[in-house]
């Protein structure tokens, strides 16, 4: 199933709560995530560097109408008690939503680097043959740094959030450029972005925002398809916090 929109997401944890994070996030949340149908994957990142952020996640799914789903709400508005327990401990919490304009590549790496874009509000997006050109691009001009693949998201919002996001970007319009790489460390990318924008004859963006990070995991709808909502990992359910499941 190919893609057609992102779903992507920033957040930190409190340290206090990061081991139990990384066992939920991984064996609970994202699973749980990418049941839902229309969900094409989930994959897990880990901030390679101390600034922002320390996780990303990018969901691929097959069209923005999933997030509006009575499955998708569902998990939103009814988490399980690890969840509700979880969500207090999130910080830097951001979320994009959008259709994907340009794909080039097809070989998933194992580091990822992410811009995000954003022009003065009421600048029409270009076209996606731009997009489409500027992405082709990249993926030559990075062949010696190892990028793989690279995909444009325009971010238009879609769906519930469970969380509020604390986004600090200025308003506009705000494209996504996401760049993975086989090498281990991604932060080469972001020198390739200026000249690619430049090369496409993409305006420079009035704010931009470059972040980089290593994969941790990845989950495939087909892995866990169900008929049902995937039960609550209660079995792995143990609080750093101290709270007990009740």
């Amino acid at each position: 199933m190919t893609a057609q929109a992102l779903l992507s997401l920033w957040n930190g944890v409190d340290p206090a709560r990061a081991q139990e994070y990384e066992r939920w996030h991984t064996l609970e949340h994202v699973p749980e995530r990418v049941w839902v149908p229309g969900f094409v994957s989930g994959t897990r990142y880990s901030r390679t560097d101390a600034n922002g952020p320390q996780f990303f996640t990018l969901y691929e799914i097959d069209g923005l109408a999933c997030l509006e789903s009575d499955a998708y709400r569902d998990l939103v508005d009814r988490p399980t008690p690890w969840s509700a327990s979880m969500r207090t401990a999130f910080n830097g919490f951001v979320r994009k939503t959008g259709p994907v304009l340009a794909t080039a590549g097809t070989v998933a790496g194992r580091s990822i680097a992410v811009s995000r874009l954003v022009w003065a509000q009421g600048m029409m997006t270009p076209p996606e043959a731009v997009w489409s050109s500027c992405a082709a691009d990249l993926l030559r001009a990075g062949a010696d740094a190892l990028v793989t693949r690279v995909r444009v998201q325009q971010a238009v919002p879609a769906g519930p959030a469970a969380l509020r996001s604390t986004d600090s970007a200025p308003a506009g319009t705000e494209v996504l450029l996401i760049v993975e790489l086989a090498a281990e460390d991604a932060g080469a990318a972001a020198a390739l972005v200026a000249p690619a924008l430049a090369r496409a004859g993409i305006e420079s963006p009035a704010w931009r925002e470059d972040s980089s990070f290593r994969f941790v995991s990845h989950v495939r709808h087909a892995d866990v398809a169900s008929a049902v909502r995937p039960a609550p990992r209660m079995d792995l359910f143990r609080p750093d916090s101290g709270l007990q499941p009740g």
